[in-house]
């Protein structure tokens, strides 16, 4: 796939359509398909207000690495491998839209992270391959509920339910996470922190592992881990609003309701 000069892009509805589409500044040109999958652009413009911006991919997976910043809760010096779970496509969600907990009793929080966007099928990458592989960064947010009986262990249920991965609000397809500041605010109380570069498994390098066994594909996104608390957890109650920001990237707010 031919890189492309920086671009931000976007998926969206417009008039009960959903389209791709590149962003510059409020006008969105309207894509043939997803630039992964050779969109082209069609040269049709709708503005950024007349649209209703959904997740920027459509994942056949989700990757996401846990315990991947200094500080972590189970992170040890015996840890010599990245620790990563699988989110279904099914959980993928955008910019505000509502994260809906289908488990009233069980306590449910959200989670910063910088996000990267797979753009053409990888495996066994080397380093070189990886880089390559790279399509763009987008924000997520990995929320999460309670690991009921403390039998969850693939965490299938804890973080796979339907609207508990957010992504958005756009792809930048040259974006540096180096030094980037990423947070996370549980209504308007700061609950994470960090910068992105801080990470212990980091990109080309966490792509080279990660593809030594199982393929990754266009489209697919990889969670790369939150940054540490900076106080105790906070549970979601409806109506609360979760918001993730990463300096240069963007913003990515969504509302909390119970099902």
């Amino acid at each position: 796939m031919k890189r492309l000069r920086r671009m931000k892009f976007v998926r969206f509805e417009y008039e009960e359509n959903t389209f791709f589409g590149l962003l510059e500044g409020q006008q969105i040109e309207i894509w043939s398909k997803a630039p992964w999958d050779y969109g082209q652009a069609s040269g049709q413009t709708v503005t950024l207000d007349e649209v209703t911006l959904l997740s920027p991919s459509v994942p056949g997976k989700v990757i996401a690495t846990a315990v991947n910043y200094p500080g972590a809760t189970g992170l040890t010096e015996k840890t010599k491998e990245p620790l990563v779970f699988l989110k279904p496509s099914t959980s993928v969600i955008g910019p505000e839209e509502s994260i809906v907990s289908p488990f009233p009793e069980i306590e449910a929080w959200g989670e910063c992270e910088l996000a990267l966007v797979i753009g053409k099928k990888i495996s066994k990458a080397d380093i070189s391959e990886a880089k390559g592989a790279i399509f763009g960064y987008t924000i997520g947010n990995d929320v999460s509920c309670e690991n009921v009986f403390g039998w969850d262990h693939h965490l299938a249920r804890s973080k796979g339910a339907d609207t508990f991965c957010v992504l958005g609000p756009w792809i930048d397809t040259d974006f540096d996470p180096k030094g980037k500041y990423i947070c996370g605010y549980h209504n308007d109380i700061l609950i994470r922190e960090g910068y992105c570069n801080e990470r212990i498994w980091q990109e080309p390098e966490l792509l080279v592992w990660l593809s030594s066994w199982i393929t990754l594909e266009p489209g697919d996104v990889i969670l790369t881990g939150a940054p540490s608390r900076v106080r105790e957890r906070l549970y979601f109650l409806d109506g609360d609003r979760f918001t993730v920001k990463i300096d240069g990237l963007g913003e990515l707010s969504n509302p909390f309701f119970q099902s």
